[in-house]
């Protein structure tokens, strides 16, 4: 079998999903790996999936093409040949959650990122909440991987200087702090 990732972008509506894993098991595909989010109506969705011999990538994306239009799913369809391997396997790194919260401007979130790539850091999710906190309110959550051989020191005290110029608050905690602080307990 071969490995494909197939990615899904469109208008969100219940069954998006099931007609997805519906068409993807029709043309023989077992899914591997999935992840799916909803971003202000947006449905959008990355599985990774075994295809039987003989398919290629555009015959997989055909077919999931068609078989959507044919259950009036409105999504886009991107299909290409997985990746193997994961970014910093060879790498030792260590999890961490970076925070920022301010005033809501342009360019923040290209702002942060600059500072994670100087530094070899990967991002492996962002989330934007605008709003909560004010109107022109923003919190973006970083969750990264930090190779050891990147000086946290003076990571830390980039992003925080980044922060100030843009008045932000930024916190950085190893992810296992994070989760323990932020973690509630039922009663």
């Amino acid at each position: 079998m071969q490995k494909y990732t197939a990615s899904f972008l469109g208008r969100d509506c219940p069954g998006v999903v099931a007609s997805v894993s519906r068409i993807l098991g029709e043309t023989g595909c077992n899914i591997v790996e999935v992840t799916q989010t909803i971003l202000s109506g947006e449905f959008a969705a990355i599985f990774v999936v075994q295809a039987p011999e003989g398919h290629s990538a555009e015959k997989l994306r055909e077919q999931l093409t068609a078989g959507l239009a044919e259950a009036q799913v409105d999504l886009s369809v991107l299909v290409r040949p997985a990746i193997e391997g994961q970014w910093g396997q060879e790498l030792n790194c260590d999890p961490f959650v970076v925070t920022a919260d301010g005033p809501d401007k342009p360019g923040l979130i290209a702002a942060m990122s600059r500072v994670f790539a100087r530094h070899g850091v990967n991002i492996e999710s962002l989330k934007a909440i605008l709003g909560e906190g004010g109107a022109d309110h923003a919190l973006f959550v970083f969750e990264v991987m930090v190779p050891e051989s990147v000086d946290l020191g003076r990571l830390r005290r980039e992003l925080a200087c980044e922060g100030q110029t843009r008045h932000l608050r930024v916190s950085v905690q190893h992810r296992d702090i994070f989760e323990a602080v932020h973690r509630v307990s039922s009663f």
